[in-house]
């Protein structure tokens, strides 16, 4: 089977023809092209074999940007998921499960629509111990993501975490928190944020990260080589 017929590689061609039309940052662009050029060795952009690294320092030699952070997150926080119910920020991203946050909105064509079908191939890659993990995705259009146009989105490209949406007060804050407020959606770029428990750590991944390569991050976490 050519990778390039695949529904994932459909998603991200079109994203990143569009992605091409924005201002970019060379990480980015160097994504792209590291995407490109692996297509046809059946690896997603950002596969590598993932070593143990202890500092927040970028690997240059990898097109996915990665660094571990602390964020200070505001109890007063609170999101509304697409089922309706409303939660603080800190019980939405930790509910007991290791959880892996990434920002969207549902009318977006370029970054969301890849960044969307990783998660859902991530998902696909942990099979039984789907269960175990929390996926999140909120976002960062709340004048027109409403709950039901979550649960619509999520429908229909598969989705099978938790959407969340909020205030457009709320949803500029939960941006700053994790550093991706960006002043304008249309901005967005791909991040991927991965954490165990409060207070500990998030890994930060900035590119076009693989389904493969959160798995081996969410493995590297549990074992403890943050």
């Amino acid at each position: 089977m050519n990778p390039q017929s695949s529904p994932f590689w459909s998603w991200a061609g079109a994203g990143l023809r569009q992605l091409g039309r924005h201002r970019l940052t060379p990480w980015l662009i160097a994504g792209a092209g590291a995407a490109a050029a692996t297509a046809t060795a059946m690896q997603w952009p950002g596969d590598r074999p993932v070593a143990p690294v202890h500092t927040a320092t970028a690997d240059t030699a990898d097109p996915v940007r990665r660094s571990t952070v602390r964020y200070r997150l505001s109890p007063e926080l609170r999101l509304q998921r697409a089922d309706g119910g409303t939660l603080p920020l800190q019980q939405a991203l930790f509910d007991g499960r290791p959880v892996v946050l990434s920002f969207m909105y549902s009318s977006c064509a370029t970054v969301c629509p890849v960044t969307n079908q990783t998660l859902v191939a991530f998902e696909t890659l942990l099979g039984d111990e789907r269960s175990r993990v929390n996926t999140v995705s909120v976002s960062i259009d709340p004048d027109h993501d409403s709950v039901r146009a979550l649960a619509d989105y999520a429908r229909r490209t598969g989705g099978r975490g938790s959407y969340f949406t909020a205030d457009p007060g709320t949803s500029e804050a939960v941006q700053r928190s994790f550093d991706v407020w960006r002043g304008d959606k249309m901005n967005h770029q791909p991040v991927f944020l991965l954490a165990l428990e409060p207070g500990r750590p998030w890994v930060r991944l900035e590119g076009l990260v693989s389904p493969r390569r959160l798995r081996d991050e969410l493995a590297r976490l549990r074992a403890g080589a943050g």
